[in-house]
């Protein structure tokens, strides 16, 4: 397995974003090693570790892993890895597409230090599963919504920016109440041009994350962007998060930049 380093990604003056480390495998035996690869996500003590195997032009398989377990999509990781393959070895093809176990992404170099992420559009609907996890909350959030799978996601809206900043719930409590992810957002005070989020996964070790990508097409949907448009997300954790999104016939495009750290 060749160690490809870590990168930092959604990040922007103000905002420190996410970081990710990234392997290329040997072979696959080693990617499908999901003890061995967890081992190492642990040893690496950051957010998120992706794992690459080349299969074709251009084309890799993905996994990823927190220090916690394997993790259903990373955006901020999968960036990272398409940053490493562009910096590090020479692609005859501007995209680069990584399969997952369930989706297939498309990745492109925007030059220096941007990339373009492309991800299957997001479905919601009204939700009437969230009364009872309603007491866990420090305040009221409306108009939610979810995903259809069980283990998917909840959006929800704060009324404005510090009421988005100040919110906080017991985590140990939504996790017997609930599998689903939580994105909390309001574009209050940014009128039509962008949208502040908060997104919490506590049944996944973390309370909340620092800079998210898959929360990009739930963002879209739930605020039902016209496409070829370009909205600013913030994400408003500790360190930060920032990207761009628009949408594009069936999907929804994060413009993003990524850093490699100083060895």
């Amino acid at each position: 397995m060749k160690m490809c380093g870590i990168r930092r990604v959604f990040c922007s003056e103000h905002y420190l974003g996410n970081l990710a480390d990234v392997n290329l495998c040997d072979d696959l035996n080693e990617f499908h090693d999901t003890h061995g690869l967890q081992k190492i996500a642990n040893n690496n003590k950051v957010a998120a570790t992706a794992f690459l195997v080349k299969y074709a032009n251009s084309r890799y398989r993905i996994r990823w892993f927190s220090p916690y377990g394997e993790i259903q999509f990373c955006g901020h990781a999968t960036l990272a890895a398409a940053d490493v393959l562009t910096s590090t070895f020479t692609l005859v093809d501007k995209e680069i597409i990584f399969e997952s176990s369930n989706q297939t992404i498309r990745v492109s170099h925007q030059g220096g230090e941007l990339f373009v992420m492309c991800l299957p559009q997001a479905s919601l609907e009204i939700t009437t599963d969230f009364d009872h996890i309603f007491p866990v909350f420090n305040q009221t959030l409306s108009n939610i919504k979810h995903t259809e799978p069980h283990d998917g996601y909840f959006v929800a809206q704060a009324a404005n920016m510090q009421d988005l900043i100040e919110l906080d719930f017991n985590a140990k409590e939504y996790i017997k109440c609930t599998r689903r992810a939580l994105l909390v957002t309001t574009n209050h005070g940014l009128g039509s041009d962008g949208f502040y989020f908060r997104y919490f996964a506590p049944q996944y070790g973390s309370k909340e994350d620092q800079a998210t990508g898959s929360a990009a097409p739930l963002l879209a949907s739930y605020w039902q962007i016209p496409a070829n448009k370009i909205f600013n997300c913030y994400q408003l954790s500790v360190s930060g998060g920032y990207y761009q999104i628009y949408k594009s016939a069936q999907q929804v495009c994060v413009i993003a930049k990524v850093l490699k750290l100083d060895d």
